[in-house]
């Protein structure tokens, strides 16, 4: 079988990382279909197959363009393939052919708002709507839908009558820790290094992640001040994220609460890239990681800081209870005051701490990126017979 493999985000943040890990452990998997790599430049440049049956063809095309939907359809046709995979929504609406999609979330579905957007009225609506009608198109075409979760799956159907999604045309398929975030482990002298250099002192918090509305970073500034008046942490919280509008508006709250706010948080990524070697500095130095968001499709940034070694302090929502059990310590991300209060719960209790830590462990051995390209093998196979 000859399969194509929509790989333009690879390189980048997200989707980048999930088909980075779906490609490389698919090439230890498979040496019977051959595949044909879609990539943009720079991903070109990045990706080395290491299996033969994959091939590499560009295909710069950027997402959500009309490029993509005209352009990358002709190049797709060209290639004469049994099944395209596209590990994202964004399907090319015009492909004829078999189609496997991997969705992480109807997050947009939920807070695709216009506080969410930095466009005007009038093109955050036609955004929108375009959005919908592709993922209606993706969920009314492809033959299966790869979903991280059991809350997506069952949010997709949930709306079925939205969507005209059906049971056996979702599979779930659990995702994992990227291997190149596991490395060697800093030295202490590394560690000091990155603290140095970007100014901060323990003891720290630690939330990796995007600035976007869902992602609940407003309210986590308010459970940080209460944490400071009430508790009486003196330590400082550290908000790793790219710098975009988002972030930008984050940076702004936290100046209009005066100084005593804005010296304790810090935003490496507002000055720089934060590379993953100093990601795992800033992990090993942190004395907990949290993460309030109102919304995911699998959430990933706890899991690598269980592996990191990292306890967790996270949002009660149905995603975080499936995927983390009882290894991680749950909070309201609606109540500022029960953020708080959680986060403090672990910082005064060194037994929770270690039981955290301990059981964040024993999970990372239930998530591999193996078994993910396992999965999506199998219906790779299961539709070429």
């Amino acid at each position: 079988m000859r399969i194509g493999i929509d790989s333009r985000f690879y390189g980048e943040a997200g989707p980048g990382r999930y088909i980075k890990n779906v490609l490389e452990n698919l090439e230890k998997l498979d040496d019977s279909n051959d595949y044909v790599v879609f990539l943009r430049r720079r991903g070109m440049g990045a990706y080395h197959p290491q299996n033969l049956r994959f091939k590499k063809v560009t295909a710069d095309y950027k997402w959500y363009s009309f490029g993509e939907q005209l352009g990358f359809v002709w190049v797709l046709l060209k290639a004469n393939l049994d099944l395209l995979y596209v590990p994202h929504f964004n399907i090319p609406v015009l492909y004829p052919k078999q189609i496997v999609a991997a969705i992480p979330d109807l997050i947009m579905h939920q807070f695709s708002t216009e506080e969410a957007s930095t466009l005007p009225r009038p093109f955050f609506a036609l955004k929108k709507f375009v959005y919908k009608l592709v993922v209606f198109w993706a969920v009314l075409r492809a033959k299966k839908i790869i979903v991280p979760s059991h809350d997506v799956k069952n949010e997709f159907l949930r709306t079925s009558r939205a969507f005209k999604a059906k049971k056996d045309e979702f599979v779930v398929a659990y995702e994992g820790v990227d291997k190149d975030l596991t490395g060697a482990t800093p030295s202490d002298v590394e560690v000091t290094e990155v603290l140095r250099e970007f100014g901060i002192s323990k003891p720290f918090l630690l939330y990796v992640s995007s600035f976007y509305p869902h992602k609940n970073v407003g309210k986590l500034l308010e459970a940080f001040e209460i944490l400071q008046s009430k508790f009486g942490f003196e330590g400082r919280l550290v908000l790793v994220g790219k710098k975009d509008v988002f972030s930008t508006r984050v940076v702004e709250l936290v100046e209009s609460k005066g100084k005593g706010l804005g010296a304790a948080v810090i935003m490496p990524g507002q000055s720089r890239y934060v590379s993953d070697k100093e990601l795992a500095a800033l992990k090993k130095a942190a004395k907990l990681y949290v993460f309030p968001s109102f919304k995911e499709g699998f959430s990933l940034t706890p899991l690598e800081a269980m592996a990191a070694g990292l306890p967790t302090v996270i949002s009660d929502i149905p995603c975080h209870r499936e995927i983390y059990g009882d290894a991680s310590y749950y909070f309201d991300p609606n109540e500022a005051e029960d953020i708080a209060s959680k986060i403090n719960d672990v910082l005064k209790d060194e037994q929770l701490q270690q039981s955290l830590k301990s059981k964040g462990h024993e999970l990372l051995n239930k998530y591999s990126w193996t078994e993910t390209a396992k999965i999506t093998l199998d219906i790779f196979n299961q539709l070429g017979r």
